[in-house]
């Protein structure tokens, strides 16, 4: 499924009062497609494999100059008026997040309060609305990563990895407040839930809690307790939104050896990203390290830290957010399946095995 085709179905589980705030991805991606067709300065790939570029000795008449120029000239006018109209669409469902984070946050306060003995039904609001805020910024961020991804594909600039960085001061980045809500609307949920049905937060077996956290959930994760502890009509689909993850393709090449590998490690674990795959190469100390993770907060500021540690290491940032369909069912189960979805028909295919704590594994 195709990212529009995929925004436009997420946008339908919103309220009315959300959808005027979301990026307008389908313009942006109209723009690049109408407007930067055959604009790319990276001719190296802007040409088919078979094209030759022939030296002329006439600097007057040479060609390949004056096809460089004429496209030069095309970015130079459309890059920015493409970065414009991003810049309008942040600035849009940037100010809409505040609006509803301020709210939302009071919510939760009142929720949380020790001197307000709140009801079922309210905790489970409070919790809905936070997870509903985390997917509209998710969703909005992953659109402006996909535009500026196509933007640089059609250009052959890399603007991406710039312009996030510029972005990650914006609040829809740097306000975790809400994400550090999260796991004490949890506890008090389970604890509400718990009394309910007779048992007490304490008396919640030591099995089923995380562990070092007492009652308190892990991040992104929803206690056994809390599903078992209902029944509540609305429940379910908050259960299905906790248990929701996010899978996101990450890769940086540069010349610092480990360190590269290093970095994105410290981000992935500052994130507490599950790791499904991986890939490394590395050639004297030039080394590209990939890994294939599930993000389970919407947590932009992952790929804020990213940048950073690209910026820091001299590194080439590349990632991609996969969309809803690539599960981590499929990569896990049988071999068949990757090599199923292998491009290249009538060719030979190969499986690698990797080292980890298990042994061999496919």
């Amino acid at each position: 499924m195709k990212y529009g085709s995929h925004l436009s179905q997420q946008k339908t589980e919103f309220p009315d009062a959300w959808q005027a705030h979301f990026v307008d991805y389908d313009s942006l991606k109209r723009f690049l497609k109408t407007q930067m067709v055959d604009t790319s300065v990276h001719l190296a790939t802007a040409f088919p494999r078979s094209h030759t570029f022939a030296w002329n000795a006439d600097p007057s008449s040479d060609q390949f100059a004056n096809l460089l120029g004429a496209r030069l000239a095309r970015v130079s006018s459309l890059t920015p008026e493409f970065v414009r109209m991003l810049d309008a669409e942040v600035t849009k469902f940037n100010a809409y997040f505040v609006q509803v984070k301020d709210a939302t946050k009071a919510k939760i306060g009142r929720a949380l309060d020790p001197e307000h003995m709140p009801e079922v039904a309210e905790l489970e609001a409070a919790l809905g609305d936070l997870l509903l805020l985390e997917r509209f910024v998710f969703l909005n961020f992953t659109a402006v990563a996909k535009a500026l991804k196509k933007h640089d594909k059609w250009s052959g600039l890399h603007i991406r990895e710039p312009y996030l960085m510029r972005a990650s001061g914006l609040p829809f980045v740097v306000s975790t407040s809400l994400l550090k809500l999260k796991p004490e609307l949890l506890a008090r949920l389970t604890a509400v839930l718990g009394g309910k049905h007779g048992v007490e937060a304490n008396d919640i077996a030591p099995a089923n809690r995380p562990a070092g956290e007492g009652i308190e959930p892990t991040r992104g994760a929803l206690p056994s307790d809390l599903t078992r502890a209902g029944p509540s009509a609305n429940l379910g689909p908050l259960v299905e939104l906790m248990h929701e993850t996010q899978t996101v393709m990450v890769s940086l090449r540069g010349p610092h050896g480990t360190d590269i590998i290093g970095g994105v490690l410290s981000c992935l674990s500052k994130h507490q990203c599950q790791i499904v795959d991986f890939s490394l190469s590395r050639l004297h100390h030039d080394v590209t390290f990939g890994v294939l993770v599930h993000l389970h907060d919407r947590d932009v500021d992952l790929f804020s830290d990213l940048a950073k540690t690209a910026q820091r290491w001299d590194g080439t940032l590349s990632f991609d957010v996969q969309d809803a369909q690539l599960k981590a069912s499929k990569l896990a189960s049988a071999a068949q399946y990757a090599l199923s979805e292998a491009p290249y028909a009538q060719r030979a295919k190969y499986m690698a095995t990797v080292v980890n704590e298990r042994g061999l594994s496919p």
